[in-house]
């Protein structure tokens, strides 16, 4: 099979476009001219192929597109958008759910984003989280999948709140919609045996998992000496239970509250500079 550099042709295009007419237009307009002639490029017969990118990776069977999207990283070319394009217009098929099972990174990638939370996929991104053949930046893109889908893989996930693969159980528990004991419990109890600088963290997760039980934990926490970071995430969870803390607290001395106020020097509470 021939592989295209599409992304090459048509950038040639645009910077022989660009020569004769960049003064013609500003730089945002520009923005708006490349996106729109790329879009008609995908439709325009390229003489090498007598085809339009669009029906190039239009004739290739399911099989041929994840090949190709193979090839395409293989041989360091840029990736179409219009290959993707074509991919994603067909929805999840089985040979697109097996590139799940490579451990190159890039590729992987590629899968996840294309995939997203697709229910054939939930069952092998909770394997891939329990993995270790996959990297943090791997499992981090997975556990973004899995948040928006946290109730479908409940099963899966919690035992691995027990694992060194806990951040990411304890950030899709958080996400769930329909509570679960065993899941508010593995939130709670990381809370309250983590590290103190996983506190804030915890916090958050709590506040968004919702349920009040656990402000009496919060109320706990926020009375001890903390610092001012921590002291804000857990007033934050607090009150996103449904709590109040109104208590003044003096964090003049404390190093975190002077760097916030230091990064902030200068600006408004919008993060505008005063004048």
């Amino acid at each position: 099979m021939q592989f295209i550099d599409f992304d090459e042709i048509f950038n040639r295009r645009m910077a022989d476009m660009l020569e004769k007419h960049a003064e013609e237009h500003t730089e945002d307009e520009w923005e708006d001219i490349i996106a729109k002639e790329y879009q008609k490029f995908g439709d325009t017969v390229i003489r090498k192929i007598g085809k339009t990118p669009r029906e190039y990776f239009g004739g290739m069977s399911d099989a041929g597109l994840v090949e190709t999207l193979k090839e395409y990283l293989l041989q360091e070319m840029p990736v179409s958008d219009f290959l993707c394009e074509e991919i994603e217009k067909r929805g999840v098929f089985p040979e697109l759910v097996a590139l799940l099972n490579e451990t190159d990174e890039e590729l992987v990638h590629y899968a996840v984003n294309l995939i997203g939370a697709d229910p054939a996929a939930r069952r092998r991104y909770a394997e891939m989280l329990a993995s270790e053949e996959y990297d943090e930046h791997v499992k981090d893109a997975v556990a973004d999948v899995l948040k928006q889908c946290a109730d479908s893989v409940l099963e899966e996930i919690l035992p691995l709140a027990d694992t060194e693969n806990s951040p990411y159980a304890l950030e899709i528990l958080s996400k769930l919609k329909e509570k679960d004991d065993r899941a508010f419990e593995k939130l709670l109890r990381a809370f309250r045996e983590g590290d103190k600088k996983d506190v804030p963290l915890y916090a958050g997760y709590l506040a968004s998992y919702g349920d009040g039980r656990a402000l009496p934990y919060l109320y706990e926490e926020i009375e001890k000496d903390i610092g001012y970071i921590a002291f804000q995430e857990l007033k934050y969870a607090i009150e996103a239970l449904g709590g109040e803390y109104d208590k003044q607290r003096d964090f003049s001395s404390d190093p975190e509250y002077i760097a916030v106020r230091k990064a902030g020097a200068g600006t408004d509470i919008f993060g505008m500079k005063k004048k």
